[in-house]
């Protein structure tokens, strides 16, 4: 069973930012959910970053423009809502995500991709 965010839509996109996953999406053949999930490279702040992923039962999920988001609810009750905005710049290309609940110094700074998680497609 789903659950659906009942609050405020916990995830905001910025322009692009829909047609950019459906296109990265499409090149890779995928159709799954996006999870909002932190990393921990064990030497800086942590950060948040997107990943294709399944639902699992306890997730929170939000359908909006066509595509799944999910989130661990605790990870959700660290970060509170997530802004995700798309740059495509000389040098610098890819999503930047934000939170109401900044998690590191260096919070929506970085550029990333979505990763692909190990043997979700083996």
């Amino acid at each position: 069973m789903k659950r659906r965010w009942k609050i405020n839509p916990i995830v905001k996109l910025g322009p692009g930012v829909s047609q950019a996953i459906r296109s990265f999406l499409a090149d890779k053949g995928i159709q799954q959910s996006i999870r909002i999930d932190l990393y921990f490279s064990g030497c800086c702040d942590s950060s948040l970053y997107l990943c294709v992923d399944t639902i699992f039962e306890t997730d929170l999920t939000l359908e909006l423009d066509g595509l799944t988001f999910v989130i661990n609810p605790e990870i959700y009750q660290v970060v509170g809502e997530v802004t995700i905005s798309y740059v495509d710049e000389m040098g610098r290309k890819g999503f930047v995500l934000t939170s109401s609940k900044p998690v590191g110094e260096w919070d929506g700074f970085g550029v990333s991709d979505i990763k692909i998680q190990p043997n979700l497609y083996v």
